[in-house]
């Protein structure tokens, strides 16, 4: 498949992606949620999913119009070079493509650490963790500065590692199925969620990521594979659904309101409360 072909192709499944994968993908997790919660939502749903929605909406014009024309560009031309780490490893494609993606993976996995680490990342990434409950619209919850910065932390790595452009389409796909299910407020049979989470993120798992306490939200980093929070002892235990309180406790509740989300990173807060920082506190 020629450079112009392959371009065009990431731009049909663009469109696929925000127009038909994650809109089916959000109404599957959102009534499973519903017939199977995990938690019991103490916060209006309707205002609450309209502004992670509409958020959402808000980043379109910066993926469909910015992010994805330069990610093409910039993969067709390694990928027609044959630079970067991983085409200099002479691998056959199979493999190629699975080391490709546990490296994209774990890379993910650092750039979300760093988003908690970094006082300017946090202020947007707060975005995201203020939700003040959790469910599958929570997965579309991202300021359009936090897309923006990894897309140029995405643009770096494909420099470096020269990822091919469909091991991109696909890993950005899987990446965005696998946030819907895990944000989600999905009740798994038991026996499941304990072998499911043994080698991937799920509700449970991830429910620590948004808790009250610090260093809960400071743990659970994984996006698809959970054992990067084990290889890197950043996990921590899964509380039972009814004593994680989700949400920012030096923010609480947030206005109503996708504006105020807007601007939410540009906003100064307080410290953490000393109270939330712990639970052993």
């Amino acid at each position: 498949m020629g450079a112009n072909a392959t371009g065009k192709s990431l731009q049909v499944v663009a469109r696929m992606k925000s127009g038909l994968i994650i809109p089916l993908l959000f109404i599957f997790f959102a009534l499973l949620e519903k017939i199977f919660p995990l938690r019991e939502n103490t916060i209006e749903w309707t205002s609450r999913v309209k502004d992670n929605i509409l958020l959402a909406v808000f980043g379109l014009p910066f993926t469909r119009l910015l992010i994805y024309p330069v990610v093409t560009k910039l993969a067709l031309q390694f990928q027609a070079t044959q630079r970067g780490l991983l085409p200099g490893l002479n691998l056959s494609e199979g493999l190629l493509i699975i080391l490709s993606f546990i490296l994209l993976d774990y890379l993910l996995y650092w750039w979300h650490r760093l988003n908690h680490r970094i006082s300017f990342l946090w202020r947007f990434h707060q975005v995201h963790h203020a939700d003040p409950e959790m469910d599958a619209s929570t997965a579309l919850r991202f300021h359009f500065g936090e897309l923006l910065l990894s897309a140029s932390v995405r643009v770096g790595l494909i420099a470096v590692f020269g990822f091919s452009l469909k091991v991109l389409i696909v890993f950005d796909v899987l990446v965005t199925g696998c946030a819907l299910f895990h944000h989600s407020n999905l009740k798994l049979h038991p026996r499941l969620e304990e072998v499911l989470r043994l080698f991937m993120v799920t509700p449970s798992f991830h429910q620590n990521h948004h808790s009250y306490f610090q260093k809960e939200t400071d743990s659970n980093f994984s996006t698809i594979l959970s054992f990067w929070d084990r290889l890197h002892q950043t996990h921590t235990k899964e509380q039972k659904a009814q004593s994680v309180t989700i949400g920012l406790p030096y923010i609480g509740k947030v206005i109503p309101g996708p504006l105020n989300l807007v601007v939410m990173p540009f906003k100064k807060f307080g410290p953490w409360p000393k109270k939330f920082t712990s639970r052993d506190l």
